[in-house]
């Protein structure tokens, strides 16, 4: 986790990517994004709902196409098999990281994963409603024309009345 932290919170793309050759070398003797992606799909994530278009480890490339749906499935394959509590501590809260400016009043009650391209944003991850409800969620815009600190308001303003109500 001393590798996952800095990288989640942070959003350390070079070790992103660095991460998944390692895992290549690991487990097929060959650093190679191609094979180890290949492989992962056929095995640990044959179950995704959604066949990812998948090229690398950074999350760079405008090529990698996951859905909602699928990051959904991966936060609750996580969870289960590492435990929610471990999740927490590799993903930013609220004032953190990559959300430092965001769910501050939240912190402690939300934690997630940001994705910023070019006219896209993306924010998915664990929220606990005042109700105490675990929910899984991925937020997705598309085709951003504007700011995108106004979409990851929208986000926040969103959660917020989704804790709040839950």
């Amino acid at each position: 986790d001393s590798l996952f932290k800095p990288m989640m919170h942070y959003s350390d793309n070079f070790f992103a990517e660095q991460t998944l050759l390692m895992v290549s070398n690991e487990k097929l003797g060959v650093m190679n994004d191609e094979k180890i992606i290949d492989t992962l799909l056929k095995s640990d994530l044959k179950d995704i709902p959604q066949v990812p278009k998948w090229v690398d480890g950074s999350g760079l490339s405008r090529y990698n196409l996951f859905t909602p749906k699928d990051f959904v499935y991966l936060l609750n394959k996580m969870k289960n098999e590492f435990g929610l509590e471990r999740m927490k501590v590799i993903l930013p809260t609220g004032g953190e990281g990559t959300i430092k400016n965001y769910y501050k009043e939240d912190s402690g009650f939300i934690y997630v994963k940001t994705g910023t391209l070019s006219n896209q944003v993306a924010l998915s991850g664990y929220l606990i409603t005042q109700k105490n409800k675990l929910l899984v969620f991925s937020l997705l815009a598309n085709n951003v024309n504007g700011s995108a600190s106004d979409v990851r308001r929208a986000f926040e303003k969103f959660l917020k009345g989704l804790r709040q109500r839950h």
